[in-house]
């Protein structure tokens, strides 16, 4: 993590700065790798004012604190930052567990499809929607190609050589992946 240092009108205590710095490195583990901190020290009439920025990818966590010392005023400041970025951490956490699916159910427990009512114009079935393809006999580049051409998220092929099943899918994250059944 870069952390910066500016003192104005007033010397920056060595004491605070390894207050800063270690504290810092034990949030490395709640805080984005590429996280930068910016760490103000300011005289205001008799007392210091000591603020942290840290800006991560997607979020900024920022404290100030006003105290007669830069050591207490540092403590207080980076256990608010601490507390904002552990709070910050259990929303993602919370949000990718809602997300995620519920797991693969086992095909026993599917509707079947002439059971079920047909769902009006508009609404999504309860159950597993039901595709009949074809695996056609392709190369990988050119299934690669009619894959990138079209607008599905999986394409079943078959090898030409080997006469194996190969299904090309794309990934969450946007790339693609090549199942190869052994």
């Amino acid at each position: 993590m870069n952390i910066d240092f500016v003192a104005r009108r007033v010397r920056l205590d060595e004491r605070a700065r390894e207050i800063v710095q270690t504290k810092l490195a034990k949030l490395a583990k709640v805080l984005p790798k590429d996280a930068q901190a910016h760490v103000v020290v300011e005289r205001v009439k008799k007392d210091v004012s000591l603020e942290v920025t840290v800006v991560g990818r997607q979020r900024t966590w920022t404290a100030r604190e006003i105290n007669q010392d830069q050591q207490a005023a540092a403590h207080a400041v980076l256990d608010r930052i601490a507390s904002q970025a552990k709070k910050t951490k259990a929303k993602v956490k919370e949000e990718k567990k809602h997300r995620a699916p519920g797991g693969v159910r086992s095909p026993a427990l599917w509707a079947p499809p002439a059971a079920t009512a047909a769902p009006a114009e508009g609404e999504r079935g309860t159950g597993p929607r039901a595709e009949q393809v074809r695996a056609r006999p392709m190369f990988e580049e050119d299934a690669l190609h009619r894959f990138t051409t079209r607008d599905h998220d999986v394409l079943v092929f078959r090898d030409p050589g080997s006469d194996a099943l190969r299904v090309l899918y794309r990934r969450r994250d946007g790339s693609l992946g090549l199942l190869i059944p052994s």
